[in-house]
């Protein structure tokens, strides 16, 4: 019980500074195997996101264990890192 509370506690703490985006468009890297090279391509998510600039070691490990282009995508303009609310939904 204490553990989970304690858990709850410190989760709260990730991403205090975060700004709500609506439908906001991202790049995605798409693989070319007969080039071996690689492109991206502009594509508007639909709903509600959150626009994140990781600050602690805690947050940069927190993002790394996301899947890319599912949970966290890269803004097309600005800094940061656009996130999905599902993987912040414990923490509200």
């Amino acid at each position: 019980m204490f553990f989970r509370f304690y858990r709850v506690r410190i989760m709260k703490k990730l991403f205090a500074k975060r700004a709500v985006e609506v439908n906001p468009k991202v790049l995605i890297r798409k693989d070319e195997p007969t080039k071996n090279d690689f492109g991206f391509i502009r594509k508007t998510l639909v709903g509600t996101f959150f626009r994140v600039v990781p600050s602690t070691a805690k947050e940069v490990l927190f993002i790394q264990a996301l899947p890319k282009n599912y949970l966290v995508f890269t803004p097309e303009h600005g800094n940061g890192l656009i996130i999905s609310p599902s993987c912040l939904k414990n923490m509200a």
